[in-house]
């Protein structure tokens, strides 16, 4: 089910280049409403992190997000596309594993990381992000005619991004049934 969920965020984001588009969250926590996040931050509610580098995903096998925002470095990517095998580069990049969900969002190496996911190739170490203490808080999203709200407590905030808002409520869906990917 979050694989399929991830689907329109994947397309969007691996086109996003085309568009010379920087405006979308590379960071999940980061697609919630500003308002939200003080909210919370006010009440002592943060997501939780791992350790750096904590895990290794597969980009075969795991679902990663990546993030490419400038045309020339992604037509240079896509260039070198067959030529090598891809690997990961320690200075360029950094992962996100987000948990309840299972996804990854690369942060760093966009470019670089998005050919490795097109490829299917590669191991990369991630960072895991735990949004469980959000909906532990009551953190959630809600959906009025089609759009997605971000909720906690008294704050209600439209959000800009519904793929992005698609996965925070799944989160809260499997995190009420006591559920982790």
């Amino acid at each position: 089910m979050v694989r399929a969920a991830v689907l329109p965020l994947m397309a969007e984001a691996m086109l996003n280049w085309a568009a010379d588009g920087r405006d979308m969250p590379h960071f999940l926590d980061h697609a919630i409403p500003e308002p939200v996040i003080r909210a919370m931050k006010y009440h002592g509610v943060e997501v939780r992190y791992g350790p750096p580098k904590g895990l290794t995903l597969d980009l075969a096998k795991d679902t990663v997000v990546s993030f490419p925002w400038r045309i020339d470095r992604m037509e240079k990517a896509l260039e070198n596309i067959g030529k090598t095998r891809w690997e990961y580069d320690e200075a360029k990049h950094k992962v996100y594993y987000y948990r309840p969900i299972s996804v990854g969002f690369f942060t760093n190496g966009l470019h670089s990381g998005a050919v490795g996911i097109l490829r299917g190739e590669g191991r990369v170490p991630a960072t895991e992000v735990d949004l469980t203490p959000l909906y532990a808080a009551g953190f959630g999203i809600e959906w009025q005619d089609g759009v997605a709200w971000a909720v906690f407590r008294d704050k209600v905030v439209p959000m800009d991004h519904p793929h992005h808002a698609l996965l925070l409520a799944l989160g809260e869906v499997l995190h009420r049934y006591g559920l982790s990917l």
